[in-house]
């Protein structure tokens, strides 16, 4: 049984490889996730980002966690922390729909 099923949907959903000629940036790919899949499917994939960063893993286990989950964004390219990206990940998947 994977740990973070829903995480990973997102992530290898999502943040694939071509993600960033689908969305202008990392921000963008969460804000079209949370507005267009089901709020239970966001809740539950924020409440698995959550138990991801209690794992407190250091910043090379975390990155290597959140790539074998499918995920082909790296934020240590635009100068965050993995565990920053994914507390601001966590809390942007928690915040309402945008306004159409």
């Amino acid at each position: 049984m994977r740990a973070y099923p829903t995480l990973e949907n997102f992530f290898a959903g999502y943040f694939h490889q071509d993600w960033a000629a689908e969305h202008d940036a990392p921000e963008a790919v969460v804000a079209y996730y949370r507005d267009s899949e089901n709020p239970d499917q966001v809740s539950h994939a924020r409440a698995e980002a959550e138990a991801l960063l209690g794992e407190q893993l250091d910043e090379a286990a975390l990155g290597a966690r959140i790539t074998a989950l499918g995920c082909e964004y790296d934020p240590t390219r635009d100068g965050a922390t993995w565990r920053g990206w994914l507390q601001r990940l966590a809390q942007d998947l928690g915040e309402g729909r945008s306004a159409d």
